[in-house]
């Protein structure tokens, strides 16, 4: 995104340092002491800025955490490259372990986000009262609320901490149903506290548009999370995102995931704000992009040629489907329109060309024509010409409209007694109707539609959103076989991750998730 004062002043904050989740107390270093607190608009924006940019994590190791076991990518060995130690494969296979790099890095930036929340808190509730201090403090709550739903979804069974301090003591471990409870409470405490406003003032900071869609979020998957189910608060939460008109859908589905992307855009609720310079961290499209196609989108660094589609994912899309535009198979061209020609090897990305080298396991070959070309490529997030070395500007959408609308489906069908099917049909179809905007024959039916169309319906237009985890998981399929990896239905205890070892070594106190050493 482009950024102006608003989001210079939101990044501008005090420097965060520790890299021990243990007990939640992060030291935040700040202009601000045990007796100076913010008053002016700009000190609560100076002040909360580390809980905002401790979010771009999110699209870093908690992303690869939630996408790269999902059947949505593979990210093979392709002859000496994307080895890094087995963890792809691991992920892949689901055989990740309690010492996992990606399992470690997504918990230790959670939990320091949580410390980091608790720390400001700190200062926050010692400043004088004012209506500006009361937002400010419903907001970071609500922030904590989305971290700690990140971990518990996850985790599921985790510390709970809320204050700050070197006198805490080593946390024990909160069931996960205890969680739930906390993080719905928070919510629910501070709703009426946070802005109705959805304006350029209010990007990139919780409105009560964003708790009401992170409480419909959590009540889909209740569940999964208690035991119980809560299919009426996911249609209530959803609903009043609706009724309140201040969204709707772009015309152009991938208009909200580009370079230019921000607070004009009318369908994100909740967006994480990038730059290549002042907020680093987007490099998704050197994941992706084949080195080839640095010449294609006139990027100044080679892409690494790693994540790609599995081939039944990449066949959910139909050719009439608006939103296969993000994905780029078949033949590749240069910015001038001429085949892309790269070490000699015309680049023909082919999604179906993943075949193992003779005794290996996951390495499908590395020559150019071979295991390097292999799978389609996800450019949802459209390759920022102007990105500096491994950093695009492309702001990354964590909630919005369609997801709302895609929910608030399912909950009817999944027994919902507000609602009825025609609601849940015309929510759909408000989805449905802008991915073939020339096809009325593709829209769901009464019959149609089902619980299986719409978990299709949700792989279809949510592809790399930090999803498909839970989705799979809620619909039962996240044990079943996918390419390479063999169905595991004796290990549902594999739809929570290891609480990392490391932690439980600095922390005694914690115990590990079933099935894991």
């Amino acid at each position: 995104m482009k950024f102006n004062k608003l989001y210079i002043l939101l990044f501008v904050g005090f420097v965060v340092s520790g890299t021990s989740c243990t007990k939640l107390d992060t030291e935040v270093y700040s202009a601000y002491s045990e007796t100076t607190f913010p008053k002016t608009p700009e000190q609560f924006v100076a002040v909360t800025g580390p809980v905002y940019t401790s979010a771009r994590g999110y699209f870093g190791d908690y992303f690869d955490l939630q996408t790269a076991g999902s059947d949505e990518v593979i990210i093979p060995t392709r002859g000496g490259d994307w080895f890094d130690g087995g963890k792809w494969r691991d992920m892949h296979f689901h055989t990740w372990s309690p010492s996992h790099e990606v399992v470690r890095n997504a918990w230790n930036w959670g939990f320091n986000a949580i410390g980091t929340c608790n720390r400001v808190l700190s200062v926050l509730e010692k400043s004088e009262d004012s209506e500006q201090k009361i937002q400010t403090i419903a907001e970071i709550k609500t922030m904590r609320a989305w971290y700690y739903y990140l971990m518990m979804d996850a985790y599921g069974n985790i510390p709970l901490v809320t204050t700050f301090g070197s006198d805490n003591a080593l946390p024990s471990t909160t069931p996960r149903e205890q969680i739930f409870q906390f993080i719905t409470t928070e919510l629910h405490e501070n709703i009426d506290k946070l802005s109705e406003e959805k304006s350029e003032a209010t990007y990139a900071r919780p409105t009560k548009w964003f708790a009401h869609a992170l409480l419909a979020k959590i009540y889909l998957n209740g569940q999964v999370y208690t035991g119980t189910a809560y299919w009426d608060k996911v249609v209530e939460h959803a609903n009043a995102i609706i009724a309140s008109n201040k969204y709707s859908l772009e015309n152009d589905f991938l208009l909200q995931f580009k370079p230019d992307n921000g607070p004009s855009n009318t369908e994100p609720i909740f967006s994480i704000p990038f730059d290549p310079t002042r907020a680093t961290g987007n490099s998704l499209f050197l994941k992706v992009l084949h080195y080839a196609s640095r010449v294609t989108f006139g990027l100044n660094t080679n892409p690494w040629n790693g994540w790609s589609a599995q081939p039944a994912y990449f066949d959910l899309f139909e050719d009439q489907d608006n939103r296969k535009q993000q994905w780029l198979w078949g033949q590749q061209y240069n910015s001038t329109g001429q085949p892309l020609i790269y070490n000699g090897i015309n680049i023909v990305l082919d999604p179906y060309g993943y075949n193992l080298l003779p005794g290996s396991e996951f390495d499908i070959g590395g020559e150019d024509n071979g295991g390097r070309l292999a799978g389609a490529r996800c450019i949802k997030y459209y390759p920022d010409k102007d990105q500096v070395s491994n950093n695009a500007g492309n702001d990354v959408v964590v909630f919005r409209l369609a997801d709302v609308l895609l929910m608030k489906a399912e909950a009817i069908l999944q027994g919902a007694t507000t609602g009825s099917i025609s609601e849940a049909l015309e929510a759909a179809n408000i989805v449905r109707k802008r991915a073939f905007p020339s096809n009325p024959e593709k829209l769901f039916t009464l019959t149609s539609l089902t619980k299986e169309a719409i978990y299709k319906e949700r792989a279809l237009e949510l592809t790399f959103e930090v999803t498909r985890r839970t989705d799979m998981i809620r619909f039962g399929k996240w044990e079943e076989a996918m390419l390479f990896k063999p169905a595991n239905p004796g290990e549902t205890y594999k739809r929570l991750f290891p609480v990392p070892a490391s932690v439980r070594n600095n922390n005694p106190n914690l115990d590990q998730n079933t099935g894991y050493n």
